[in-house]
């Protein structure tokens, strides 16, 4: 791979490419077909979980084929490149789902704190008749809650990234591929 940077780069800051638009769009043609398959004739409520996986919700939910809602939650639990250690429920108006099929859509799961709570208050909250979640990205060697997705794109290293709705401080979400960002000590 190798390394590039962008004018949407702070200065020092550099991204090198570590999952291509191609890879992407390829994945989500096979992950659509699993979703399609495991939700063949039912009606699904998909809450995309704001604001890293817009990009991801907005490319696989065209290739869907059952019948499908969408709503948005908002929730915050980064500082930088950080976890803060908690979860702050910046909006979760989410209309009645007892009893509905639910299918949350995630950017990334790393320490599964963010899920964790989520499925804890959609269970006791909402009460849906089944709770699946599927994320754009995995990243296994940073979690610290029990908490395995039923749908993946990719399996990633312990790496910090952005691009593809992904951000540091809310910059590089418009970049079309995922990039390992790499910035100085001291930034």
């Amino acid at each position: 791979m190798s390394t590039s940077t962008t004018s949407t780069t702070p200065p020092q800051a550099v991204l090198t490419p570590y999952i291509t638009t191609s890879q992407i769009n390829a994945r989500l043609d096979t992950l659509a077909d699993e979703l399609n398959a495991d939700y063949a004739g039912q009606s699904v409520v998909l809450v995309s979980v704001l604001k890293g996986s817009f990009m991801f919700l907005a490319d696989l939910i065209r290739r869907l084929t059952f019948d499908c809602t969408v709503e948005f939650v908002r929730l915050a639990s980064y500082e930088g490149t950080s976890s803060t250690g908690s979860v702050k429920p910046v909006d979760l108006s989410l209309p009645v789902l007892k009893d509905k099929h639910v299918l949350i859509i995630e950017d990334i799961v790393d320490t599964g704190l963010t899920l964790n709570m989520f499925l804890e208050y959609l269970k006791s909250v909402h009460q849906p008749a089944s709770i699946k979640i599927a994320v754009f990205l995995d990243k296994k060697a940073a979690r610290q809650h029990a908490i395995t997705p039923h749908f993946v794109g990719f399996d990633i290293q312990d790496q910090f990234v952005v691009g593809y709705g992904l951000d540091a401080d809310g910059r590089y979400r418009n970049l079309p591929e995922v990039c390992i960002l790499e910035q100085p000590s001291g930034s």
